[in-house]
């Protein structure tokens, strides 16, 4: 962001880490019921896109670091630049905007490896008039499925028009949440067994990264409540196939399940985090129970060694002949009844 400090609005500056030596896929494809032609180029100087307005067009672009290829596609469709801005800028929230020729959408992919380290992707998508654009920051198989079913003709994707596709990718991002929420559950159901038993300041670490990825995740997805509030509108509708309200109620349904889910873990890690406390308090409440009573056996005897370890020269149990085994039954005594007294409330 404050490399674009000062600029005028419209400025076209990608904000991410890659360069322009890292390649760039541009897959297109032109499908209806009968037919479907799908090509894949790496791009390096010359755009070219075969399109047939009479047909659903698909244009999925891997990379978005290239800004000579963004304002090229800004052209050759006739593209805002303000779109062009957001799509190169990797930081933008999830949302969906109406302009005069086409519907602008912005939403976060998130993924994870097996590390438990999360990654997060901005995926822009670009519905025209039958043509959508989607822009990948990097080459990923997220929407393999999709392709597949295009290719092969499985299920309705060739049958519908181009905003049944959109329905589709969104649904297909909004899916990959739950194995990003299953991944968070199992962690902290697993941390939560391991801190009833044995807490310690590793898994107390493990909490706090816990509690940080849930904090980002609820970050990326709570805009999806308002995203969706525009998606069902009915200025977004216009652009929109008429039968595409039951699909975007079931969208919804994914949404709000998916909200309610981080909600919760958002509550469970601070319950985690509570509970660790609790467990590590009453594990010291233990160790000093324990340690109390030790001491409480140990005062008497220790009264006892005191007592008789006075130099005064008179001491008349000093010279008895069973006075040290006499003394060795009194300590005996006193710890089997301090014991037993222990015992009976309960405390040992």
């Amino acid at each position: 962001m404050k490399l674009k400090t000062g600029l005028q609005p419209g400025t076209i500056m990608y904000t991410g880490t890659k360069t322009k030596l890292d390649p760039i896929e541009i897959e297109t494809f032109v499908y209806n019921k009968e037919n479907v032609d799908q090509k894949i180029i790496t791009y390096k100087d010359d755009l070219i896109l075969n399109l047939d307005l009479k047909m659903n067009n698909w244009i999925n672009i891997s990379g978005i670091h290239d800004v000579d290829l963004i304002k090229k596609i800004g052209e050759y469709l006739n593209i805002d630049n303000l779109v062009l801005e957001d799509i190169v800028s990797n930081n933008q929230r999830p949302k969906i905007e109406v302009r005069d020729n086409l519907i602008f959408i912005v939403l976060k992919l998130i993924t994870h490896n097996e590390n438990n380290e999360f990654r997060y992707e901005q995926i822009s998508l670009i519905l025209l008039e039958n043509t959508l654009i989607t822009f990948q920051e990097s080459k990923n198989d997220i929407f393999n499925t999709i392709k597949n079913r295009i290719v092969k003709d499985i299920g309705r994707l060739r049958k519908k028009d181009i905003s049944y596709l959109t329905y589709g990718l969104l649904d297909r991002i909004i899916d990959e949440y739950f194995v990003i929420l299953d991944n968070l559950n199992n962690r902290s159901d697993e941390l939560e067994e391991i801190i009833v038993l044995s807490p310690s300041k590793d898994e107390f670490e493990k909490i706090l990264t816990l509690k940080k990825d849930i904090l980002k995740l609820k970050k990326s997805i709570t805009p999806l409540k308002e995203f969706m509030v525009t998606l069902k509108s009915n200025e977004i509708k216009e652009y929109l196939s008429e039968d595409i309200d039951i699909y975007l109620e079931d969208l919804n349904d994914h949404v709000n399940v998916t909200l309610e889910n981080v909600e919760n873990l958002f509550l469970k890690g601070n319950e985690l985090i509570q509970l660790y406390h609790t467990t590590v308090s009453a594990g010291m409440n233990e160790i000093m129970k324990v340690l109390t009573m030790i001491s409480t056996i140990f005062i008497p005897l220790s009264f006892l060694v005191g007592l008789y370890g006075m130099n005064f020269e008179v001491i008349p149990e000093l010279k008895w002949q069973y006075g040290y085994f006499l003394l060795l039954f009194i300590m005996f005594l006193i710890i089997c009844g301090i014991g037993y007294f222990f015992k009976k409330k309960k405390w040992w």
